[in-house]
């Protein structure tokens, strides 16, 4: 795999919110094939911050297709700041819920 490739379609295929904190999960596409993430946000006064992760599997696959740990740690940052951003689609369902 090369370098070069960045992250795009950024999806949001759900969230719960409570508060000021949101979980969510979504995917991007990379190269030809999408790949699933978890991630949190907590409002603060600076704005957002956004964490982002991926499974276990999916960081076996893309180290099985040749990306190296500093890749996947861009990547990860490329989601994260476009989520932050938000730079990114909702595809599914957003619950608010009580505290």
């Amino acid at each position: 795999m090369t370098s070069e490739l960045q992250p795009e379609d950024v999806e949001i295929d759900s969230a719960e919110t409570r508060g000021r904190i949101s979980t969510f999960t979504g995917s991007f596409l990379l190269g030809d094939k999408r790949y699933r993430f978890n991630g949190i946000a907590v409002m603060t006064i600076g704005g957002p911050t956004v964490g982002i992760s991926l499974s276990n599997d999916t960081e076996a696959e893309l180290i099985s297709k040749g990306f190296s740990r500093e890749q996947l740690e861009g990547i990860l940052a490329e989601v994260q700041r476009r989520v932050t951003e938000g730079n990114f689609k909702v595809s599914g369902d957003i619950r608010f819920l009580e505290e």
